[in-house]
């Protein structure tokens, strides 16, 4: 069986650690709350795949309320102690569907996923939500860097990212296209056209010269800003934009 990643070892490591009751940077969730939001898909991605190795159908997923709403009411040592098993029963099954086709593809939440994503998926889940709990610390930071990670999240995820944030987007019928800049990384657009956002790497074939309106900022707070969260320590983003840009741009990255 493949073996635990290093984000769900720190995970489990800073949770253990804080309160069960410290409210986190998750509005409306403390510790516990985050644990039992992890531990629910995990648990999520095995009843998706039991049936499916079975050769059964796929049930739909649950929504988060549905599949956290158990977890939150166990005791929080018990919580946590379902965390590890939930982690390592995903980590097994997981392993056996991509022994078998190593292109599996599921439905999941409504859309199509491949069976592989779902390890970089919760490897991003633990790191996320580890920061959400310990903040701006010398582990987010090394964590939260990693580009393969906010690969992932780019692609899987490129276009629902902006889906809250264009509830809240001040012009929303003007085109934008804003570079997120991180040294040693390609550099990362924000792009509203004809109606659509997404989130897409930049290439040096469009307009990604260095005097391009762009907000320089580190790799772990890149990761952080794209699912809507800001860095506790001011610095970490330098923007070149106009104020009208950049207070946009926050709108659209204002949360998943």
């Amino acid at each position: 069986m493949m073996e635990r990643s290093v984000e769900a070892e720190e995970f489990f490591t800073t949770v253990d650690a804080v309160p069960p009751q410290a409210v986190s940077a998750c509005a409306g969730w403390t510790t516990h709350e985050v644990a039992a939001h992890v531990a629910g898909i995990a648990a999520e991605v095995t009843r998706h795949l039991k049936p499916y190795l079975a050769g059964d159908p796929v049930p739909e997923t649950r929504s988060f309320e549905e599949r956290e709403a158990p977890l939150q009411q166990l005791e929080h040592s018990a919580l946590l102690r379902r965390l590890d098993a939930e982690d390592e029963r995903m980590r097994s099954i997981v392993d056996d569907v991509l022994e078998s086709d190593p292109d599996a593809v599921i439905p999941w939440t409504g859309r199509r996923m491949a069976v592989a994503k779902f390890i970089p998926h919760l490897r991003n889940e633990y790191a996320l939500h580890r920061w959400d709990i310990a903040g701006d610390d010398e582990v987010s930071g090394r964590l939260l860097g990693d580009l393969d990670l906010v690969a992932h999240s780019v692609g899987e995820l490129g276009r629902i990212l902006l889906v809250a944030g264009r509830q809240h987007d001040p012009d929303a019928a003007s085109d934008f296209n804003i570079r997120l800049r991180t040294p040693g990384q390609p550099d990362l657009r924000v792009v509203v056209e004809a109606g659509h956002a997404a989130l897409v790497w930049g290439d040096d074939a469009d307009d990604g010269s260095d005097d391009a309106p762009a907000l320089e900022i580190d790799a772990g707070a890149r990761h952080l800003f794209i699912w809507g969260r800001r860095p506790d320590h001011r610095g970490r983003l330098l923007s070149q934009l106009h104020q009208p840009e950049l207070a946009r741009l926050q709108a659209l990255l204002s949360g998943y």
